[in-house]
């Protein structure tokens, strides 16, 4: 769970960053500094009939993804490639129910639903371990990675963004309509621009951003102001919906909307008769009840 919470600060922490306190020229300075993923919006086009559709058109499902190359969406050694040993630097061992003991269990990606109305949402981690059937997938250097039946995590690795979405669309049933891929590198430089800390909870976190972005000491120091939103806005690749300021903008405002309490953290199991019942709510967009252990 921990995992999950870190995830969504990353997430709407640079949502925070990016949206506080701009005006029009410095709108259009950082909005040219979000990289748009074209790469992945073209992989889903051609694969569009074997998504699933989306029963409640108002609702908005968004795959956030990490990466620690710089590569954005385009796969290669990130955060969901699977290489090397133990958890990526920027992730923390996660809980995924069911999963068996000493198997890594942090998450590879964290789904925010935003219910129709906006007023309920469910952050959902999805372990990288998890096992799922990773379909067939174009590779950004050319060729095709074969189909398998692989940890979730691997997905990115063989073919980017579009991978990762359809292998979990696979698995869910769940249309995913944005997707955003953070670098984790860029995250870190700016909690250590605000003084936060990598362990702390959602809410600390985003307090401290929110502090920076909107404070009376922003005011006094807008060179360190900018540098953080330079930093906020080149760390984020995202489908061509949601690579401008003005559509991160409403993103924030919709996340805004919805009420205290009213964000559920959830984790999917390594069992997936068990995250059954949590899929089928997020489809029909029925509010998700929390884990137990939440």
């Amino acid at each position: 769970m921990r995992a999950v919470l870190r995830w969504v600060a990353i997430g709407a922490g640079l949502l925070l960053v990016v949206t506080a306190g701009l005006g029009w020229a410095s709108y259009r300075k950082f909005s040219g500094n979000i990289h748009t993923d074209r790469a992945a919006e073209k992989v889903l086009a051609r694969y569009a009939k074997e998504r699933p559709r989306a029963l409640v058109p108002q609702a908005r499902n968004i795959l956030m993804l990490g990466s620690e190359s710089g590569q954005g969406g385009q796969g290669g050694q990130s955060a969901e490639s699977g290489s090397g040993s133990g958890t990526s630097p920027g992730t923390s061992p996660g809980a995924s129910p069911g999963a068996p003991p000493g198997e890594d269990t942090s998450d590879a990606a964290v789904l925010l639903h935003l219910s129709a109305d906006r007023r309920h949402a469910a952050a959902v981690g999805v372990p990288r371990a998890l096992k799922v059937g990773v379909p067939s997938c174009p590779r950004p250097d050319g060729g095709t990675s074969p189909a398998a039946y692989e940890p979730f995590g691997r997905a990115f690795g063989g073919g980017g963004a579009a991978c990762s979405i359809r292998a979990f669309e696979r698995l869910s049933g769940i249309r995913v309509d944005h997707h955003m891929v953070v670098d984790l590198a860029g995250f870190d430089r700016i909690e250590a621009a605000v003084g936060a800390h990598a362990g702390e909870r959602r809410r600390e976190l985003l307090r401290t951003l929110t502090r920076e972005a909107r404070g009376a000491d922003t005011l006094h120091h807008p060179a360190r102001f900018f540098g953080l939103v330079n930093t906020a806005t080149s760390s984020i690749t995202a489908d061509p919906g949601l690579s401008t300021l003005p559509a991160l903008y409403e993103l924030a405002g919709s996340l805004r909307k919805v009420p205290d309490g009213a964000l559920v953290f959830r984790t999917l199991s390594a069992r997936p008769a068990e995250s059954g019942p949590l899929l089928t709510a997020l489809r029909a967009d029925r509010p998700v009840p929390a884990s137990p252990d939440h």
